[in-house]
Order: structure tokens, then C-alpha cells, then sequence
């Protein structure tokens, strides 16, 4: 995490050094890059969820889960998690890590940075609905927050609650187009904010 880097959980709001910093998810959202409207009065039911099985997802990779807290649906994202591990041979190094980017003002939390069987490394955002469009800005904003952004392949993970996962893949050579997506919604938030 970078020095100096503060998340207030209570407001969900990114500081560095005491200076605001607009998180990568809000950036998305304001710039209706991102539209949660469709769930309507379960958007927090849909939060709560993925909040629960990034909690899951994150005690297991560390070895710390208790499962017999897990409820039954929970269980299900979680059993398309290790699967999606398994089957990759995915070992990960950085796990809903803090990032920002002091160039460009902005900070978030990444989900997982690690390595594939074969070595490669993979920065990887998991959803527990469809994933929308603009994770690929996502995670181009994240890697952006990381040296040499384009050294690690960009991938989400939709997990299921039947214990199936589906990976969904960006280009390399999309990055600087992404990244560039993000920081022009970047800019009309900072800008509002003035």
C-alpha cells in the first residue's frame, strides 16, 4: 500500500496524505460508465452479497476460512472461486489490496494480483452478477496503480452461485485505450468536485 494512503470505511472515501481521492468504482459510476439502477431496491442485497464473498474468498486464499459460517448461497461463489484457482493454477500475491495513483489522483482496491501455473501475471477482478462493460477500465485504473501496468493480463471473474466461474479476458494492446476511457471519466469528477 502506498505510504501516506488512508481508506475511511465508515464514508467510503480514499485519502492520501489527508487529500480526498475519488475511488476507481465511483469514478466508474459518475461517469455512468457503471449502472447499478437496474436492481432497483436490491442493489443492497446485491452489495451485501458480494461484499460477503469477497470476505469468503479473501479468508480462504489466506488460509483463514471458517466455513461453517458461510450460508449455503455464499458457499456456492465460493466453490466457483477455487475452482477458477485451481484450474488456473492461480496463486496470488496482492489480495483486496489499496492502491492509488498520486500522478492522476485517484485510489481504489483492487481484488487479486498473482500468477498463473505458467508464471504469467494476471490482475483479476471478481463479480459475483454479470460483470459490466467498464471492467475493463477497471482494471486498467488498477494496473495503472502498479509498476509496468501492461506486464500483467487484465481478467474478470464472473463466480456463480452454482460453484461455476466464467473468466472474461482485455488485451494487452487495449490498456493505454482503457486507462485512457478511465481517466477522461477521471477528469469529470475531479472537475465537479472543484
Amino acid at each position: 500500500m502506498h505510504p501516506g494512503l488512508f481508506f475511511d470505511d465508515a464514508a467510503h472515501r480514499y485519502y492520501l496524505s489527508g487529500v480526498w481521492l475519488p475511488g476507481v468504482t465511483s469514478v466508474l459510476e459518475g461517469a455512468g460508465l457503471i449502472d447499478y439502477s437496474f436492481l432497483g431496491d436490491r442493489r443492497e442485497q446485491y452489495l451485501a452479497r458480494g461484499r460477503a464473498v469477497h470476505m469468503a474468498s479473501h479468508a480462504d486464499d489466506i488460509g483463514e476460512l471458517d466455513e461453517q459460517c458461510l450460508t449455503a448461497e455464499i458457499l456456492g461463489y465460493l466453490e466457483a472461486w477455487r475452482a477458477f484457482r485451481r484450474d488456473y493454477g492461480f496463486v496470488p500475491s496482492l489480495i483486496e489490496h489499496r492502491v492509488c495513483n498520486p500522478a492522476y489522483r485517484y485510489a481504489g482496491t483492487l481484488d487479486r494480483v498473482g500468477k498463473l501455473r505458467d508464471g504469467t501475471e494476471i490482475i483479476l477482478d471478481l463479480k459475483t452478477g454479470v460483470a459490466p462493460a467498464a471492467v475493463r477500465y477497471q482494471l486498467a485504473a488498477y494496473a495503472a496503480c502498479l509498476p509496468h501496468p501492461r506486464t500483467r493480463l487484465r481478467r474478470s471473474v464472473e463466480l456463480h452461485g452454482d460453484g461455476t466461474y466464467r473468466v472474461i479476458g482485455f488485451k494487452t494492446s487495449d490498456y493505454y485505450r482503457d486507462f485512457a476511457v478511465f481517466v477522461a471519466a477521471l477528469r469529470n469528477c475531479l472537475a465537479e468536485e472543484l
